[in-house]
């Protein structure tokens, strides 16, 4: 019998969030100042936000994984909240630094979506490969 090595993986969507925050503050765009990024809507809601959900995801190997993540965006305009998109999916895909995330595949998006609120919604899915550490 294969005894595999306890291995932990990190907190993706902590690592989206921080991530995230750091890379939109250092953009001047105006629709990527005053964001909120967090993993649930808050209340009461922000005229811009990032929204990441871990959606899953399989254990490739013995110290890697691949989490999925789901990102809703939102902001006062149709064209604000797509360009916001686009920017968090093009930050995204830039941002694997080896610790833990060592590459970002977008699969989906970003598209426009309904929402049942009258804000403009965009939505986009990533992949990720996640290397985990001895525990």
């Amino acid at each position: 019998m294969t005894i595999l090595p306890v291995v932990l993986f990190d907190d993706i969507e902590l690592w989206a969030t921080g991530r995230m925050r750091t890379l939109l503050a250092s953009r001047s765009e105006p629709y990527a100042t005053d964001v909120y990024i967090g993993n649930k809507v808050p209340n009461p809601r922000r005229d811009r936000m990032v929204i990441f959900r871990r959606d899953g995801g399989p254990r490739t190997s013995a110290v890697l994984e691949a989490p999925r993540l789901g990102i809703n965006v939102w902001a006062k305009t149709d064209q604000d909240a797509g360009d916001l998109a686009r920017l968090v999916a093009a930050l995204l895909c830039a941002s694997p630094d080896g610790a833990p995330v060592c590459k970002v595949t977008i699969t989906g998006g970003p598209y426009a979506v309904p929402d049942e609120s009258t804000q403009p919604r965009f939505y986009f899915t990533a992949e990720l490969t996640s290397k985990g550490s001895d525990a």
